[in-house]
């Protein structure tokens, strides 16, 4: 399997990051809980102009007919740049939502996204019947998904909730005891319909989340080169260049495990259950520690607000709190050693 980025993905890379280097900041970021509705449609208008929302649409749908790897990248950069729209839950879920037909309040809401009127915040249901809200604002309605078969999903839309800045600053985010359900819809799709959503939304957290991590790693780098004591920079210390080299290695190591688990998944291959789960295993605990080390490098400066060290780090651990929500440490180990292939 050739992991080497094409021409093409490099140039998918370069635009992405480009396009949200210029078009959000990290004062967007900063101010995200704030920013008006109008605000993040103009964004998310951008960006559906981009076609970063349907890019695992096929093409006969009106997507861009790419790939997982293709949708890392972008995720990647969204991470990277701290983007503040649930971007990662709403590529995923697309591709099932067009699948599901072309009649029906989905059909609607499918082509509100694609064409940029919408964007849906994320609902994840909780088994005491209350729902997380990921990109909750004023006048931003969710879409939550349930299996309720083999071979069928629930979708329901919920009415907008105000978003607030929890953990993550960069990213508002709700907590309703009681969802209030708009719309539903019963949908007869797949049998692996299910597995393959939620191997999608765990990879693009994954990726999401390496971009923060990468991103702060990069910050912490630039700092040791900069800041001087004893009348030599501090990044000549081997206790802080090891230090950030190894996390550079663990980060590049997680990188490669989830662009190897996004080859697999475009392919079909037998494997891609079990190599999607090495991703998230290794991007939690090396985005973890990346981001701690670059708040550490940074010292007393590292836990001020100016600093945009603890964003990052803010944003790995909201992520890594989600991805270990759908499976813990323990849980990913114990399934990847039952899908092993060469086990007893």
């Amino acid at each position: 399997m050739d992991l080497h980025p094409t021409e093409d993905q490099r140039m998918l890379q370069d635009a992405a990051r480009r396009y949200l280097a210029e078009r959000h900041p990290l004062a967007a970021a900063r101010a995200a809980a704030a920013r008006p509705l109008q605000a993040r449609l103009a964004q998310w208008r951008e960006i559906a102009g981009q076609g970063w929302p349907a890019l695992l649409v096929p093409a006969s749908q009106d997507g861009l007919g790419l790939g997982m790897r293709e949708a890392w990248i972008v995720a990647e950069a969204a991470g990277r740049h701290l983007l503040s729209l649930p971007l990662a839950a709403n590529m995923a879920v697309l591709p099932t939502l067009c699948a599901a037909g072309a009649a029906g309040p989905v059909a609607q809401w499918t082509a509100a996204m694609m064409a940029g009127d919408t964007y849906f915040a994320d609902a994840a249901p909780r088994p005491d019947g209350s729902a997380f809200v990921e990109g909750a604002g004023e006048g931003v309605r969710a879409l939550a998904l349930h299996r309720t078969g083999a071979a069928a999903l629930r979708i329901e839309l919920h009415a907008p909730v105000a978003g607030e800045a929890g953990l993550d600053p960069t990213m508002p985010v709700a907590r309703v005891r009681e969802p209030v359900v708009l719309e539903s819809a019963d949908l007869s799709v797949a049998p692996e319909t299910w597995t393959r959503l939620r191997a999608r939304l765990l990879l693009l957290r994954s990726a999401e989340l390496l971009g923060a991590a990468s991103a702060a790693l990069d910050a912490a780098a630039a700092y040791a080169r900069e800041r001087r004591q004893f009348d030599r920079a501090i990044g000549a210390n081997q206790a802080i260049k090891h230090r950030l080299a190894d996390d550079w290695m663990a980060l590049d190591d997680a990188r490669l495990a989830g662009v190897a688990a996004a080859a697999a998944h475009d392919a079909g291959a037998a494997s891609a259950e079990r190599d999607g789960l090495f991703a998230p295993l290794l991007a939690v605990e090396a985005g973890r520690r990346a981001a701690q080390n670059a708040v550490q490098v940074h010292g007393a400066l590292g836990i001020t607000w100016e600093c945009d060290a603890h964003l990052y780090l803010k944003r790995v651990l909201r992520l890594a709190a989600a991805l270990r929500a759908q499976a813990s440490c323990a849980d990913l180990l114990e399934r990847i050693w039952e899908a092993g292939e060469d086990r007893p």
